[in-house]
């Protein structure tokens, strides 16, 4: 087991850094869901939510029936974030899981964006293709502005877009 940092260390990087590339490919590709951060009148709201991440790790897509509470926020309030993390409830999670935060932009999709979008996300998730493709949902892109991928406890990696 890896010894667990003491105190805090960060370091800044860029997406276009091959190493960083790799790190986060595995953490959104290997994770399912995670939990959406949305705002609105200063009052949090933290959501579980399927996702899949386009091919540039630029943007992620989530599904939502628009009558819910973190479609209205984000249609009031687009600035979000969204942390997938590797822990599993184990003792070595301190040490061993990370935790990725992406701060972002939220909009609906409509029209080809949309439909490419729905592939996506049924390629991740099949078993949502119907829930995906429904028109009463919302497909919701997230722009990356940052990630900020957390591990060894406490070293934090800031990741710009470059």
């Amino acid at each position: 087991m890896p010894n667990i940092l003491t105190e805090p260390r960060s370091q800044e990087k860029t997406i276009n850094d091959p190493d960083v590339r790799k790190s986060l490919e595995a953490i959104l590709n290997d994770q399912r869901s995670g939990v959406l951060a949305t705002c609105f009148m200063d009052i949090p709201l933290c959501s579980q939510m399927a996702f899949a991440v386009d091919e540039d790790l630029r943007a992620l897509i989530m599904v939502t029936p628009r009558q819910t509470a973190k479609y209205d926020n984000m249609s009031a309030n687009p600035n979000v974030s969204f942390l997938v993390s590797t822990a599993r409830n184990d003792p070595a999670d301190p040490a061993q899981a990370q935790a990725l935060t992406a701060t972002a932009f939220a909009t609906e999709l409509d029209g080809e964006r949309r439909h490419r979008a729905v592939t996506l996300f049924t390629r991740k998730h099949p078993n949502l293709a119907a829930f995906a493709s429904a028109s009463a949902n919302a497909v919701m892109e997230l722009r990356i502005g940052t990630y900020f991928l957390v591990d060894n406890f406490q070293q934090v990696t800031r990741i710009a877009m470059g």
